[in-house]
């Protein structure tokens, strides 16, 4: 499996960086560390006129890739791609597809709080539309060894292609699993959770033991609170209903667990399945 890396010699860039290496660590990912170089699209024109500016940005470009490359620890293998594209998500999308990479890392906004979520720009784009799997590292995330898998299962149809992903990488990786389901409803959702995890062992013939985690509260933000959290933890969820099959689209629940968690969180494609073995 391979993971694309979006890279900016920023403090944000630099989070996306450290995430993409502990994913990497935890799911055997090889990554694929991209600069995007913005250009102008052919109807415009730049004014004053730039001469060799472009040389010198290339020039600047790889520079800071060979200073992201000197990151990365030798346990992880890792290449560096400098993309020109008219913007950074169009690059990084083109990027994971042009590498058959199955996933995307991006940092949070630069104004986020430290240790929070708060989407930028480049990851609004690729939240409203990728094809691959988005991971979010929050502002200041440091290196920590992911010890967790946690799947975030809502109470109406759509979780399970979400479940048999966490199987799969769970059985790959060697982490455990846990289901984390919120509502103010326990019953109803204890219920829900578990046919949805029996359906998914059922499709994937992977039977491991998984740990279900009900989530309390009258608002999404108790709820999520209620779970308890751990640093080692990385959490998936899933895309709204409403989105495109296999397209990213950041629903209004999964937005606002995003604003709680100071852990990184992956949004899965609706219908995405994730094949460690392989491409999707």
């Amino acid at each position: 499996m391979k993971c694309v890396v979006g890279y900016e010699a920023t403090p944000t860039g630099i989070d996306a960086l450290t995430a993409g290496i502990d994913l990497a660590r935890c799911l055997h990912l090889e990554l694929v560390i991209v600069l995007v170089l913005r250009h102008h699209n052919e109807f415009s024109r730049e004014y004053p006129p730039t001469g060799a500016t472009n040389d010198i940005l290339i020039r600047q470009g790889f520079t800071w890739l060979e200073g992201a490359l000197s990151m990365i620890p030798d346990d992880v293998s890792a290449s560096g791609h400098l993309v020109s594209a008219a913007s950074t998500s169009e690059g990084l999308v083109r990027a994971a597809q042009n590498a058959g990479a199955d996933l995307i890392v991006v940092g949070a906004a630069s104004t986020s709080p430290l240790k929070r979520h708060r989407l930028g720009s480049v990851a609004q784009d690729l939240l409203y539309g990728a094809p691959v799997p988005v991971a979010l590292a929050p502002r200041g995330h440091r290196s920590t060894k992911i010890e967790r898998l946690n799947c975030a299962v809502g109470t109406r149809p759509g979780s399970n292609s979400l479940v048999a992903a966490g199987l799969h990488l769970a059985e790959h990786s060697g982490l455990p699993l846990r289901l984390v389901a919120l509502t103010y409803e326990p019953e109803t959702a204890a219920a829900h959770t578990e046919a949805v995890l029996k359906q998914a062992i059922d499709e994937t013939g992977i039977d491991l033991p998984v740990e279900i985690t009900l989530g309390e509260g009258e608002k999404v933000s108790e709820a999520v609170e209620s779970v308890g959290w751990r640093q080692s933890d990385l959490l998936f969820v899933g895309s709204s209903r409403v989105a495109e099959p296999r397209t990213v689209f950041l629903g209004a629940v999964s937005m606002k667990i995003l604003r709680e968690l100071d852990v990184p969180m992956i949004v899965v494609p609706r219908d995405y399945t994730i094949n460690p073995g392989g491409s999707p």
